[in-house]
C-alpha cells in the first residue's frame, strides 16, 4: 500500500548540507526541465482562465447593478408615485422635499426633482418635462441616465396628471465599482496562481526524482484490502520501458491476481451491506407514512398525540403554559364541492405550507383530515395571561396569512378560518380532552360569525354537549322519518292558492318543537344535510302525488322545495332528482327549487349548466332571499332563475319604511324587466298586502295570508278552498 513514507525522501538523498544556497540551485535546476515547462503552462492557463473569470464576473455584476438600478426605479414607481402626487397636489412642499430626499439616498441615484405641468417655474423655469418645483442633490459629473415617471393624483373617479418625477441615476459609479472589482479580481488570482503553481512544481520534482525509494515502499506496504493502491509510482514512457517499468508491471500483475479473489468476496459483501441498508430505508418510510399525512407531509393525529403527551409533560414540570390551536378553513367543503378535490388538496398543501411557515421552530403543526389543522405552541410563557397573549398573536398571525389571495391553476381563492384555543396544562391534562376543548372553542368561533379566534371556557362544554346530543337526535329522526313537512300557501293579487312552499319541520320527543335556525346549520356541519335534502324532496313529491291523486293539487299548481348549496352540487343531483319526479309521476313543472346566493358561490357557470339541464325538462328555480347577498344583483341577470322571492326582511316594515319601500319597488321593477314570477315573503298585514297587489307582485306569502300547516290542514284550508276570497 502507498503510505504517507512514500513521500519521505530516501536513503541518501535528504536535505543538501548547504542549506538554503543548496535549495536555491536544485530549484534553479528544476526550471531548466520539465518543471520550468509546467510551471510556465500553469501561469499561462491561470492568466487566461483568471483574465476570462475576471471579465465575465465583472460584465455580470454590472449588468446585475444596472438591472437592480431598473428593479429600485419599479419600486420607487409603486412605493412613492402616489404619496408624491399627494403632496405635490397639496402645496406640501416640506413633505415633498423629505420624500425626495428619501429616494436620494438610494443607491447610485445622483439627483431627483420634480416638474409640474401648467405651473410657473418656482426653481428654474419651465422646460419639456414642465415647471421645476423641487430638486435634491447634484447632476452626475459622468455618465448617467435620467427616469422619468408620470404623477398623477386620483380625484372623483379620475386620474389629474400633476407632472413628472425624474431621477437621475449615475452609471459612471456602477461602471467605476465595477473596475475596482475588476482589479481585486485580478491581484487576487494572480497572488493564488503563484502560490499553486509553486507547490506544484515542488510535488512533481519530489515524485520524479523519488520513484524508485516509491517502489520500494510500496511492495513493503502493500495491503490487499486497498484496491486502488498501485506500485505504478510512474507514469510509463514510450517504448519498452525501462527495468523499473518491467517490476512495475510484474507487481502490477500479482496485484491484479490477488485482488480479483478480493473482489469476489467484497462484492457477496457488498450486497448484503446494500440489503439492510434497503430494508433500513424501507422501515424508515413506513415509519414516515405511518405518522405523517400523505398529502401534507405534515404530522398525523398519531404522531400528534406522542408530540402532544411529551410537551403536556414538559409545561407540567416546568410551570409553563402552552396552546393548542384548533384551525378550521370557513367554506372549505363549499369549494371543495365546487371545484373538485384536485383544487381542494391544492389549496390544503398551500394552507400547511403557510402555517409552517407563521410558526415558530419548536412549533408543532399537524393535519387531523380534511380541512382540520392543529397547531402546538409549547413555552408561551409562566403566567396564563401572558400565554393567551401570545397565542392570540399567533392565531391572528395565522388568520392574516390565511386570509391572503391562493392561487391554483390561475384561479384565485380567498379562505378564512375559525380557530379556536386551549391552552394546556390548565385546559386539558390529556391529548384527548385538550383537543376535544379547542375543537369546542373553535366552533363557538363559527357560531359567532367564524374568521375569528375564540378561547376554550368551561361552559361551552355544556353546549358542545348539548350539540352533540341534538346531532344524534337528528340523525335518529331522520332514520325513523320523524321529521314532518309543513305548507305555506302562495296565494296570488285575487287570493287564489297557485301552490305553497314545502317547509321542515322537527318536534323533539322531549325537547317539543326545534326551530329549523337550530337544526338547518347542525345538518350543514355534520354533513346531513345532502340525505335530509334528498328525504325533503322524496316526501314533498309523494305529498304531492296524493293531492294529485285526489284531484286536489292541478296542473298550474306547484309546490317549491329549498335547495341547499351542498345538495345542488352533488354528483348526479340531476339524474336523481329527474328520477325521483318520474317515480312519484309528478310533472317536472309542479316543482320549483328556491336557491340561495350559496348555490352558484365559487362555481356560477357549472350552477347555470345544472340549472339550464333542470330547465329544459321543466323544473322551475326561484331565487330565495333576493337583495340580502352582496352580489344578488350581479348574478340575476346571468341565472336561468324563473322568479325570485324578496326577502322578508324588505316586507316587515314596508309601510313605514321608505327605504324598504325604495327596495321592494326596485326589486319588483326588475323581476318585470326580466320576465320573472316575483314573490314576497312574510307578508302579515293586510297593508303590506294591499302595497304589493297595488304594484303588480305576483305572489303573497306570509302569516296574513296563512301559517305554515301540514299536509292535512293545508288540503283542508287551502286546497279544497282554492281561494282564499
Amino acid at each position: 500500500m502507498l503510505g504517507p513514507s512514500m513521500m519521505e525522501p530516501p536513503h541518501g538523498m535528504a536535505a543538501s548540507p548547504q542549506g538554503v544556497p543548496g535549495l536555491i540551485r536544485r530549484f534553479r535546476a528544476s526550471l531548466n526541465g520539465i518543471g520550468g515547462r509546467l510551471l510556465g503552462a500553469m501561469v499561462l492557463a491561470s492568466v487566461v482562465i483568471s483574465a476570462t473569470v475576471a471579465g465575465l464576473e465583472v460584465w455580470a455584476d454590472y449588468r446585475a447593478k444596472l438591472a437592480e438600478l431598473d428593479a429600485d426605479i419599479e419600486r420607487i414607481s409603486r412605493a412613492n408615485l402616489d404619496p408624491i402626487a399627494l403632496s405635490l397636489w397639496n402645496y406640501d412642499d416640506a413633505q415633498l422635499r423629505l420624500q425626495l430626499d428619501g429616494i436620494r439616498q438610494r443607491p447610485y441615484v445622483a439627483s431627483v426633482e420634480v416638474r409640474e405641468n401648467g405651473v410657473e417655474g418656482v426653481e428654474g423655469g419651465d422646460d419639456s418635462e414642465g415647471a421645476l418645483r423641487a430638486r435634491v442633490g447634484e447632476r452626475a459629473a459622468g455618465p448617467s441616465r435620467v427616469v422619468s415617471l408620470p404623477l398623477a393624483y386620483r380625484r372623483e373617479g379620475e386620474n389629474a396628471d400633476l407632472g413628472r418625477l425624474i431621477i437621475e441615476l449615475d452609471t459612471g459609479a456602477v461602471r467605476e465599482d465595477a473596475l475596482r472589482r475588476a482589479a481585486s479580481i485580478l491581484v487576487t488570482q494572480g497572488g493564488i496562481t503563484l502560490l499553486i503553481s509553486l507547490a506544484l512544481l515542488l510535488v512533481v520534482r519530489q515524485i520524479v526524482t523519488r520513484h524508485l525509494s516509491a517502489l520500494a515502499q510500496a511492495a513493503q506496504r502493500f495491503d490487499l484490502r486497498d484496491e486502488t493502491a498501485s506500485f505504478r509510482v510512474r507514469p510509463r514512457g514510450p517504448g519498452p520501458g525501462d527495468e523499473i517499468d518491467r517490476v512495475i508491471e510484474a507487481l502490477e500483475s500479482m496485484r491484479s491476481s490477488l485482488h480479483g479473489a478480493y473482489r469476489d468476496l467484497a462484492d457477496a459483501n457488498a450486497e448484503l451491506q446494500a440489503d439492510i441498508a434497503a430494508r433500513l430505508r424501507a422501515e424508515a418510510a413506513a415509519d414516515h407514512l405511518a405518522n405523517h399525512d400523505a398529502l401534507t407531509n405534515l404530522p398525523n393525529r398519531r404522531l400528534l398525540f406522542q408530540r402532544l403527551a411529551h410537551e403536556l409533560a414538559v409545561a407540567e414540570r416546568s410551570g409553563t403554559q402552552g396552546a393548542m390551536l384548533f384551525i378550521d378553513l370557513d367554506h372549505f367543503k363549499t369549494l371543495n364541492d365546487a371545484r373538485g378535490h384536485g383544487v381542494g388538496d391544492a389549496v390544503l398543501v398551500e394552507v400547511s405550507r403557510r402555517l409552517r411557515a407563521h410558526l415558530r421552530e419548536i412549533d408543532l403543526v399537524a393535519r387531523l383530515g380534511g380541512d382540520e389543522f392543529v397547531a402546538v405552541l409549547p413555552m408561551l410563557g409562566e403566567l396564563r395571561e401572558r400565554a393567551m397573549h401570545n397565542a392570540q398573536a399567533a392565531a391572528e398571525k395565522i388568520r392574516a396569512a390565511l386570509a391572503e389571495p391562493i392561487i391554483v391553476r390561475e384561479e384565485i381563492y380567498r379562505l378564512s378560518a375559525s380557530i379556536g384555543v386551549a391552552l394546556f396544562p390548565d385546559d386539558g391534562g390529556s391529548p384527548e380532552s385538550l383537543i376535544k376543548h379547542a375543537d369546542t372553542a373553535m366552533y363557538q368561533a363559527k357560531t359567532e360569525g367564524r374568521n375569528s379566534v375564540h378561547f376554550f371556557e368551561r361552559d361551552l362544554l355544556a353546549a358542545a354537549e348539548e350539540r352533540h346530543a341534538l346531532e344524534t337526535d337528528l340523525r335518529r329522526a331522520l332514520v325513523e322519518n320523524a321529521l314532518d313537512i309543513a305548507y305555506q300557501p302562495l296565494v296570488d293579487a285575487r287570493g287564489g292558492v297557485c301552490g305553497a312552499e314545502a317547509l321542515l319541520r322537527w318536534t323533539h320527543p322531549t325537547r317539543g318543537p326545534v326551530s329549523p335556525a337550530q337544526f338547518i346549520p347542525l345538518c350543514e356541519e355534520s354533513g346531513l344535510m345532502i340525505n335530509l335534502g334528498d328525504w325533503v324532496l322524496r316526501a314533498v313529491l309523494r305529498q304531492v302525488q296524493a293531492w294529485r291523486g285526489d284531484g286536489l293539487l292541478g296542473p298550474e299548481q306547484y309546490v317549491s322545495v329549498n335547495i341547499s348549496p351542498r345538495q345542488f352540487r352533488q354528483q348526479g343531483f340531476e339524474d336523481r332528482l329527474l328520477a325521483t319526479l318520474h317515480d312519484f309521476e309528478v310533472p317536472p313543472s309542479m316543482l320549483v327549487l328556491e336557491i340561495t346566493e350559496g348555490v352558484v358561490l365559487g362555481d356560477i357557470d357549472s350552477a347555470i349548466q345544472r340549472m339550464n339541464a333542470l330547465r329544459a325538462r321543466g323544473v322551475r328555480f326561484y331565487i330565495d332571499d333576493f337583495g340580502t347577498g352582496y352580489s344578488s344583483m350581479a348574478y340575476l341577470k346571468r341565472l336561468p332563475a324563473d322568479g325570485l322571492k324578496i326577502d322578508k326582511g324588505f316586507v316587515r316594515d314596508l309601510d313605514t319604511d321608505a327605504n324598504d319601500a325604495a327596495i321592494v319597488d326596485a326589486i319588483l321593477a326588475m323581476g318585470r324587466h326580466f320576465g320573472l314570477t316575483v314573490v314576497a315573503e312574510g307578508v302579515e298585514t293586510a297593508a303590506q298586502a294591499q302595497y304589493l297587489v297595488e304594484r303588480d307582485c305576483g305572489l303573497l306569502q306570509g302569516y296574513h295570508l296563512g301559517r305554515p300547516v301540514d299536509a292535512a290542514r293545508f288540503a283542508e284550508s287551502f286546497l279544497r278552498r282554492r281561494t282564499l276570497v
